[in-house]
Order: structure tokens, then sequence, then C-alpha cells
């Protein structure tokens, strides 16, 4: 890899390169050049303005998690921001760490905010910004420190920071304490037609933008321009396969499905770390390209190392790549896609189909050689990869991304959070007839409370009474940066309590399985004990003090009601 400049510069994105690790003291034109602004940002922006305007001693918390960014957008506000905006500020840059082998990151914190101190609060001093961990502050409040910062902590809970409530309150004009905290921000962002991921996309485009202050395309254009092997080099041809924007945005997007369907945390250095790896084979060897090396091995090795084979084959290189593999577009089965493949494998000559769908894109410089070709006629293995690629690429130049399940989802995410309640009946519904089918229901739509008798079941009416009034506020915003990922639905319980239900990806999944008529699994009650929860508490709002019927197996059925003389049985079928 030291023989070529391109692949050095390449490097700079990995997580184990110097170029990752940020501090407050310097910030290089590597840096500067691959900042993005992201909405903490600019909010943290806003209340460092009002902040400044204020002439109120002020601990801004600047919270999150480990590699969200905090340290690097520090490091940019001290050392290249315009306005200058924390230039009179105390910045301690990382809360989790001591400044003393003696002391823990908590002792260290207490004296590092001796002026913020309930006592001292009110005292003349400088103002301060503080990066800092959710536990770590979460462990500091409830120290033994804690009652000294008494102001601070109840500042901390009434903002919901610990929480994964979203308080809508940016500044507080009356306080000596501010924060911005990364947790309420995502990768993305949501809107009724779907997510909208800027930021990750402005990231895209500081890798592959083609513009003169593009230090990787400057040396895409340069080094690999005077490389003599440049025409056989996989990772050049990945570069440039991923200058077509349609591509970075099929990519960010599969990125975010991640994080929504299976929690993964992306942060920036995951991202640049990721880009990395889809274009560069751990297996890459720039000596190997130098080798004579004949057609097949050549294609085989080839084909292993080009960036849509990288992102779905990439096993055991990361935790990400690894979860990646499940969104294949290979394991996306139809009829069609079947008869595509069945036609594909018996035909013998398939040069006119590599001709039309590689001509037009970096990789079909090698695909569509006449020697490549033949061997792809007549080497099955190479054959069975091809269409491998063949599939992929077509997915990558596709814009339809993501099921119709995940699509509602995303829809009735983003109404949850603009406080929409009057649309989400059909989330409600689907949850009342997911809960029918979970339960079984008679004809009448009572549902079982009881199936455990071998001769009859139980069964009583509920009466779903939904409640809104939990709804996060309405908002005119077409675009949401803040918001929790998951939607609550709320039904009234009895003697006036609600009943919630948190509904994740993998819920909102199964409740739409459920509704096709789908019977849950063992596995499903394991990995869903909130629903289960859910469902007992929705049984005890039913009738079952006024009313049960009993079904037997034959489908007789009868009814016992309570009257003021006692109870009545009644068959009714």
């Amino acid at each position: 890899m030291g023989n070529c400049k391109f692949l050095d510069e390449l490097n700079r994105l990995r997580k184990s390169s110097s170029d990752s690790i940020d501090n407050t003291e310097t910030f290089d034109d590597f840096k500067q050049y691959m900042h993005v602004t992201r909405t903490a940002e600019e909010d943290l922006k806003d209340i460092l303005r009002k902040v400044n305007a204020s002439n109120k001693k002020t601990l801004v918390l600047l919270c999150g998690s480990a590699g969200d960014g905090k340290s690097h957008l520090l490091s940019y506000l001290k050392n290249s921001d315009e306005e200058h905006l924390i230039e009179d500020y105390i910045i301690y840059n990382d809360a989790t760490e001591s400044n003393a082998p003696s002391k823990t990151a908590i002792e260290t914190l207490n004296e590092l905010l001796e002026k913020f101190k309930d006592k001292q609060l009110e005292n003349i001093g400088k103002n301060a910004i503080l990066a800092i961990n959710l536990g770590v502050l979460s462990n500091f409040i409830e120290s033994k420190y804690g009652d000294e910062f008494s102001i601070l902590r109840k500042y901390v809970e009434d903002n919901n920071i610990l929480t994964t409530q979203i308080n809508k309150k940016y500044f507080d004009e009356h306080g000596h304490f501010q924060h911005v905290s990364f947790s309420d921000y995502h990768m993305y962002s949501l809107t009724k037609n779907g997510i909208h991921a800027k930021y990750i996309e402005d990231i895209f485009k500081k890798i592959f933008s083609q513009n003169e202050e593009n230090r990787f395309y400057q040396s895409y254009l340069f080094d690999c321009g005077q490389c003599p092997l440049s025409k056989k080099c996989p990772v050049k041809m990945n570069y440039e396969f991923l200058m077509e924007e349609k591509r970075q945005r099929y990519t960010v997007e599969l990125l975010v499905e991640t994080v929504i369907k299976d929690k993964v945390i992306l942060t920036t250095r995951e991202i640049l770390n990721f880009i990395y790896n889809i274009m560069v084979s751990q297996n890459f060897s720039f000596t190997s390209i130098q080798k004579s090396l004949d057609d097949s091995a050549y294609l085989k090795k080839f084909l292993r190392q080009i960036t849509p084979s990288l992102l779905f084959d990439s096993m055991d290189v990361t935790a990400l790549m690894n979860i990646l593999n499940k969104y294949d577009p290979l394991r996306m089965r139809s009829e069609k896609a079947d008869e595509s493949a069945i036609s594909y494998y018996v035909s013998s000559d398939i040069s006119k189909e590599i001709e039309k769908r590689f001509k037009d894109i970096p990789f079909g410089r090698i695909l569509c050689e006449s020697s490549m070709v033949e061997k792809i006629n007549t080497d099955k293995l190479i054959k069975s990869e091809l269409y491998k690629l063949m599939v992929r690429v077509d997915a990558f130049n596709s814009n339809d991304m993501g099921d119709k399940v995940y699509k509602n989802y995303l829809k009735d995410l983003f109404l949850y959070n603009a406080g929409i309640g009057k649309e989400l009946g059909n989330l409600y519904g689907m949850v009342e007839n997911a809960l029918a089918q979970w339960c079984g229901s008679d004809e009448d739509g009572n549902l079982c409370l009881d199936d455990r008798h071998t001769d009859f079941s139980l069964y009583e009416a509920i009466e779903f009474s939904e409640n809104l009034d939990d709804l996060p506020q309405p908002t005119d915003e077409t675009e949401l940066h803040r918001f929790i990922p998951y939607v609550i639905v709320s039904f009234d319980g009895n003697d006036g309590d609600t009943i919630h239900l948190d509904i994740d990806y993998s819920l909102y999944e199964l409740l739409s399985k459920l509704n096709l008529g789908y019977i849950q699994t063992a596995n499903d009650r394991n990995n869903h004990a909130d629903f289960i929860s859910f469902a007992k508490r929705m049984l005890q709002t039913g009738q079952l003090t006024k009313s049960v019927s009993v079904l037997s197996q034959v489908g007789k059925k009868a009814t016992i009601s309570a009257g003021k003389f006692g109870y009545k049985f009644k068959v009714v079928k």
C-alpha cells in the first residue's frame, strides 16, 4: 500500500488512522475539508450566541456517546469557526478522562466544575463548555458530589437529558446551564415521504465530489493517472463507481436502514471507516496487481474486490459489515428474479448480457474485454460470481429502497413525532387487529383470555379506547431533526391509568405480519415480552366482571353475564 499514494489518501478514512483522533488544540487542513455542518452544530452555535449576549456565567454541556463527533465539533469551534464563539470559554474536551492517575473521572469533574457548584453559581467566572458522555454525566450527578451540584442535577432531570424524551426547549434564558445532546439528533431526518440523510450524503460528497477542493479526487486524477496499473486496479474502479450520486444515495439509505431496523449506532468515524471498507478489500495488495496473472485468476480476484461484493460479502471485517450482509439483494427472492437466474445459467453465451449491464460502468472496462467474456462463459465459478454482481449492481442503480412495511413504519414514525394524531388511525387499527390475532378471537371479535382447557376457551369483549393525550406537540415542520426513534401508542386502562406500547421497527414488523394472519412463534414471544405485557394489561380492561363467552371445541357457544340477582348462563350457539 505504501507504493500507492491514492491508497495512502484513502487510508485517512480508517478508524486506525491518526486523522480519526480529534483534540481541541489542532484542526488541520484535512479535518477542515472533511468538516460537515450538522443540525446539532447549528443549534449549539445558536445557544452560544445567546449565552455570550447574556453575560451570565454558563456551563454548556455537549452530551452524547463515544465517537459521535463532540470532540470534532469542539475542535472546529475553537480553531476554525469564523464567529469565535468559544474563544473565552474554558474547554473540557473529554470528561471520561482523569487529569491525574490517582483520581477518577468523577473526582476530576468535581474539581473542574468547582465554579458551577450550587454555592458558587452566582459568583463571577468564565463560561465553560464540557463534552461529556451521557453515562459519565449520570454517574457524576448521582455520585457523592451530586448534592453540591443539585441545580445542575435538576437541570439535567428537567430537560430529559438522560432519557429518550425530546425536550423542545433549546435555550434556558434564566439558568446557568445549557446543553446540546447528540443523542437527540440522528444521522437522518424524518419527512412524511421517508428519510433524508443529508449529513451522511454530505460526507460521501466530501470524498467523491469531482472538484478541486476534494483531495481524494485530486489524488485519483493525478496519482492514478500516473500509475501504469490503474486500468486493472479495483480500488480505482470502486472510486469511480461511487462517484455516481444514485449509487451514493443507495449506500446511504442502506446505512440508515440498518440504524432503524437493527439499531446500529452509527458515528461519523464508523461511516468513514465503512466507506474505506467498501472501496479497499482487506486482501488487497498493490504487488498482486503488479504480478502477471492469467485472466481467470485475475478475474476471480477482481470480482471479489469490487464495491458491490465488498459491501455484502465482507464478513468479520466490522460488526456493521456483518449486519449489511442480510440486506444483500440476492436474498430478495421473487418469481421474476428466479426466472432471470434460470435464463442466465442455461445460456451458453452471455456476452450480450455483459455488454448491456456493464458497458457504462467502470467495471465494464475489465468485464467487457473479449478475453474476459470468454472466461466468464466457460468458467462456472466466474459465471456464478458475475450473476451476483449483476443483481447487486441493479440494486445500486435502482431508485426503489425499502419494503412496504419499512416505508409504512417511516411514515408512522414521522406522524407520531410530528404530533399528527388524526392520521394515526391505521396504526392503532393495526395494533388492535394484531392483539386479536395474538390472543385469538371469536367471530364476534371477543379476545381469548384463557385457552388452557381441553374442551373450551374463554373470551371477553375488549373496548379499545385510544388515548392521544401524550402525543408530542404538533409541529408545522416538514422535516424533523430531533425525534425519538420509535412510536408510542396509548390506550385508556382501568381507574384512569394509561396503557402504553413502544413500537420499534422489529415490533412494527411483527404487528404487520399478525395483521396478515401470522401465528406467533416461541421466538416471537421471547423477543417481544413488551407486547405480551401490553396484551395482559389490555385484557384487564375487558368486561370479565360483566360477561364472558365460553366456546367449546365443537363450536358451541354460551355467555355468562352478571346481573343484579347473580350470574346468567345463556347458550347462544
